[in-house]
């Protein structure tokens, strides 16, 4: 049975999660500050599978009028079972219980997959390349 939870996990659990995704590549990031992120986001959604860290997700907010969905993964052996859905479903109540806009940033492949979830697009999206 998966347990979800408001929590940040442990530093070796987010690094170890995030490096089978190949986002710790992506990232380039130490554990330390992955783990800081965590835990300055206004929610955390983990998910386990008895001890193991299957799955994580997070919001960062203002807590007045926005929330960014950001670092949604889930082990790819848990895909395709509904655990990133029900992460998504825990942040959105979340945020329509703080009225706040839940926003998100995602690949252009990905868009299908939050779409389903209620998501529509809306703007398009830069970052800043230093």
């Amino acid at each position: 049975m998966l347990r979800y939870e408001e929590r940040v996990p442990e530093m070796e659990q987010i690094y170890r999660l995030y490096e089978n995704d190949g986002w710790k590549d992506f990232l380039k990031l130490p554990k330390e500050t992955l783990h800081k992120a965590m835990k300055q986001s206004w929610m955390v959604v983990s998910v386990y599978d008895g001890e193991r860290l299957i799955g994580t997700g997070r919001l960062i907010s203002d807590g007045v009028i926005n929330a960014y969905l950001c670092g949604l993964i889930v082990d790819p052996s848990y895909r395709s079972k509904g655990v990133g859905k029900e992460m998504v479903r825990m942040m959105a109540e979340r945020c329509t219980e703080a009225k706040l806009y839940l926003q998100l940033l995602a690949e252009e492949d990905k868009a299908g997959y939050y779409e389903k979830l209620g998501f529509e697009m809306f703007t398009l999206g830069f970052k800043y390349n230093s």
